[in-house]
Parts: C-alpha cells; structure tokens; sequence
C-alpha cells in the first residue's frame, strides 16, 4: 500500500490486493483498513466516487479479487456556517475526545426544519473548539440526541476516533440510559418491559407509532419509582434506540408521559391549570448514561440532577 497525492493535492491511499483478502467486500476491506471510520462513512465515501476499484467506481458489496488496485481519498471537511452561541451549558467530563454535557430542555439539538432558535450544537461550536465532523457539517459531534423538550445527559464526540466508536456502542447496545418520566395515572404492575413494534405514523409523519408501514422492533424497561395521586413517576431505560421511543411506548400502555403535545392525546384538557403552567414541555428527563470510553477502554457513569420542573410539578402534587 502506498499514498500519493492528486491534482487538488488530496492524499490518495492505494493498495494491490493479496491472496488473503481475495472474496472480501470492499467495505469490508476499507473499514479493516480505517478502523476510526465507521462503515457507514466509507459507504457512502463508495457511493460518491471517492473509492475506486482498479480506477473504477464499483459497489460496496463488490467481492475483491486477487491483485486488484484498491484507492480511496478523503474529502475535506467543510467548515460549517453554523454560528457558535453562548448558550449556557453544564459539562458532566470533557477531554480530548469527548464530552458529557446536561442539555437543557427547550433546547433542540441541532438544525431542522422548522428550528430557528439557537441549538445545543450552536452552544457547542462555542464551548468546545474541536468537535466530530462526521455527523455532518450541521450535526458537528453529535453522535445520538434528545427530543427538543427533553432535558438531561448526552454524549459528544470531539474527534472522529471517538465518534466512529462511540456510534458502534450505541449500535451493538453497549451504552446503557435511563430516563425518568412523570405519567398520567398508575400502572397495574410495579415493572416491566414493553414491546411494540413502532415506525413512522402511515397517517401522520409526525409521529411515531404501531400504525406504521416500516415497524421496526423496540423494548422499553420500565418500573414505578413512586406514586403521586393520579400521577407516577416512571424510570423508563430503551432496551433499543427509537425515535419517541419511551414516549410512544408509554403512551401504548395507557400512561403518556405528561405535558407531551403531541402523544396522550385528551390528557392534558383535565390537567389543572396550576400543573399544566409547570409542565410547559413533556416531563422527560436523561437520568444518567453509561458507556466505555473509546480511548482507556474505561466505563464511566453519568448522573444528572432531577431538573426543577419535575421537583416544581411533584410538591404541586403532595
């Protein structure tokens, strides 16, 4: 294998196949080669012409053959246009290669459409100055997210090293989560594991439901931490990563997290008008995370704080 440079002085890496890795996919193989890329990212690296088999754009899924002339190039990076904004946010940990931060509610996590207030990424490009490019040039380091409304734990990844292994514990389920969720009612049973499988609403692409063209299979583990009345407060950790995921699923079981718009439809009208001013947003909280490392191979727990509106909402309660 050797690297050379083309005409706009990108570095090309080029290798001749050998007998050991003959049959191999080219994904495969590029991957083995670039272990801080995920395959995702040499996927598509494939499918833009940045990877060519002996000169020649071809599939990811081609099968090598022996003294093929394997090369690829990596793009610059775009720096992006998005402005850092000096949110104010609380870092759990930060190092070189990641950082633990306690989003707060309200706050969406990057761009959208319809999102034209200041995100957690935009806090981002002003608290940390080295952030993950392969999320994209409007997701820099985001490597999983939080509703909008949702407060609590999240992971960043400050290099691309870390991102790639951070994005595969999340795949192989590997970082475990835990939320905390106020619920209308009391559930029959003190714990469980719900399973529905939930997709894109075929009614309203919106939401997310069990009414759904494309369902993918998702479990939720659940149990009661205490009752308040006509309402419960539920720690809820996702067994896979969904999207609404404890949201939909605890709005399947009759129980829909509190001041959540757009799930639990007919809740909110009987809320009294004390409780619905304190649960301006849907009563969902990131707990805590736990992950590995992706440099020391360490595992590292991380706690947030209740935040003020579930405290404000229970003493409303007792």
């Amino acid at each position: 294998m050797n690297i050379i440079k083309n005409k706009m002085d990108n570095k090309i890496w080029q290798s001749e196949i050998e007998i050991k890795d003959v049959e191999q996919r080219l994904d495969k193989f590029l991957v083995d080669n670039f272990p801080d890329k995920s395959r995702s990212y040499i996927s598509k690296l494939i499918k833009d012409e940045f990877a060519l088999c002996n000169g020649l754009t071809t599939k990811a899924s081609y099968k090598l053959k022996l003294n093929d002339r394997v090369s690829i190039s990596f793009p610059k990076v775009v720096d992006s246009s998005l402005e850092p904004v000096n949110l104010p946010l609380n870092f759990f940990l930060e190092d070189d290669y990641l950082a633990v931060v306690d989003k707060p509610p309200m706050v969406p996590v990057h761009t959208g459409a319809g999102i034209n207030t200041p995100t957690l990424v935009n806090a981002l490009l002003f608290h940390c100055k080295n952030l993950s490019g392969i999320g994209g040039i409007l997701r820099p380091g985001i490597v999983h997210r939080l509703d909008k409304e949702t407060s609590g734990v999240m992971i960043v990844a400050k290099n691309d090293y870390a991102h790639t292994r951070l994005s595969n514990q999340f795949k192989e389920r590997i970082v475990k989560k835990t939320y905390l969720a106020i619920v209308y009612g009391t559930p029959k049973t003190e714990e469980g594991i719900i399973s529905f499988e939930i997709g894109r609403d075929k009614n309203n692409r919106v939401k997310i439901s069990n009414n759904s063209r494309s369902p993918r299979n998702a479990e939720t583990k659940w149990k009661v931490k205490n009752v308040f009345g006509n309402f419960s407060l539920i720690e809820a950790s996702p067994l896979t990563g969904r999207t609404h995921q404890i949201r939909v699923h605890l709005d399947l079981i009759g129980h829909p997290i509190v001041g959540d718009k757009l799930y639990g439809k007919g809740f909110g009208g009987n809320l009294d008008p004390k409780l619905k001013k304190i649960a301006c947003r849907h009563l969902l909280h990131a707990k805590s995370i736990e992950f590995i490392h992706p440099k020391n191979g360490d595992k590292v727990k991380i706690d947030s704080e209740v935040p003020g509106d579930f405290n404000r909402f229970i003493e409303a309660l007792t």
